[in-house]
């Protein structure tokens, strides 16, 4: 028997659950010396969560009757393939304009999951003649702004339960159609 997607949502959302229980547990405090140990068990309850969404992704393409559901790594990914199928879905719709909206749960999730993976920039090298009596230019426009998310318990447990409850009432609403 084959491990469904809605499976595999359950158990990532799972370990995503034991990890911040664990990280709650370990008297959290940011001066201590297990500062390391916190920052693995938040990151891999990152993890876990945006595992959970890809594989919730593809749980609500599957429903749609959608074929290449290894196609679909995104929000976005999703949101096309059902387009290109003719296919309303009120939850992709509903996970989009969370994915989008800046300081909702699902945008910072993912905007911290894409940190994680993120390689480090280059420094733009200096320019050979460089005067010493003149003040450097920095472009600003260039610098991306990214947030600096500081992981808390209280934080991981609050994306976690809205993740839970969007999930829940997703299901709950395309089982009555």
């Amino acid at each position: 028997m084959s491990i469904s997607h809605l499976s595999l949502v359950n158990q990532k959302l799972a370990y995503a659950s034991a990890l911040v229980a664990l990280l709650n547990t370990s008297n959290y405090a940011p001066e201590s010396g297990s500062r390391l140990q916190q920052q693995a068990l938040g990151d891999a309850a990152v993890f876990h969560m945006a595992t959970a969404l890809h594989f919730y992704l593809r749980e609500l393409a599957d429903h749609h009757h959608i074929k290449n559901l290894s196609a679909i790594h995104s929000i976005q990914d999703l949101a096309a393939v059902l387009q290109q199928a003719d296919r309303a879905s009120s939850e992709s719709s509903e996970l989009l304009s969370l994915v989008q909206a800046k300081d909702t749960w699902l945008n910072q999730l993912t905007l911290y999951y894409n940190q994680l993976s993120r390689s480090p920039e280059k420094p733009k090298e200096k320019k050979a003649f460089v005067h010493e009596n003149l003040i450097e230019l920095v472009e600003l426009t260039d610098a991306e702004e990214l947030p600096s998310l500081h992981l808390t318990p209280e934080l991981l447990t609050e994306w976690l339960d809205s993740f839970r409850a969007l999930i829940i009432r997703q299901r709950e609403t395309s089982a009555e159609y």
